[in-house]
């Protein structure tokens, strides 16, 4: 990936996160969505957008996820008039459960009774 395209990724994942955060008058969007990776396509024809959406049920998540792939075309006007682009790429959004994924094992780490590291060695040393 050259630089053009990575500065390209950059430029529209921060100005998504903007529009996503500011521009939306919806009351379903006003929940913490997080823009976590925006892969464009070689010819700038497409733009996959990650997001992170802070809902804990996953039907909630599904649905804002709908509500912005069904904005997309307001927010890709809006993504051409913040970048100043000539030909502003068709945006697919994707749920990116990551967060999720790593709060449910961070609990399931807790539920075990591993004693640290630390403490091993510190009893060895008594």
């Amino acid at each position: 990936m050259n630089n053009r395209m990575l500065r390209a990724d950059a430029e529209i994942q921060r100005e998504l996160a903007e529009i996503i955060k500011n521009d939306h008058s919806d009351p379903r969007l006003q929940t913490l969505i997080s823009v976590t990776n925006v892969k464009t396509s070689p010819d700038f024809t497409s733009v996959k957008a990650r997001v992170s959406i802070y809902e804990k049920d996953l039907k909630t998540r599904q649905e804002i996820l709908k509500l912005l792939q069904k904005s997309s075309g307001y927010i890709k006007r809006l993504l051409a008039e913040n970048l100043q682009l000539r030909n502003v790429p068709n945006l697919v959004f994707a749920l990116d459960d990551g967060a999720f994924h790593e709060e449910n094992i961070n609990k399931i780490l807790e539920t075990l009774n591993i004693t640290p590291l630390e403490e091993e060695n510190d009893g060895e040393k008594n």
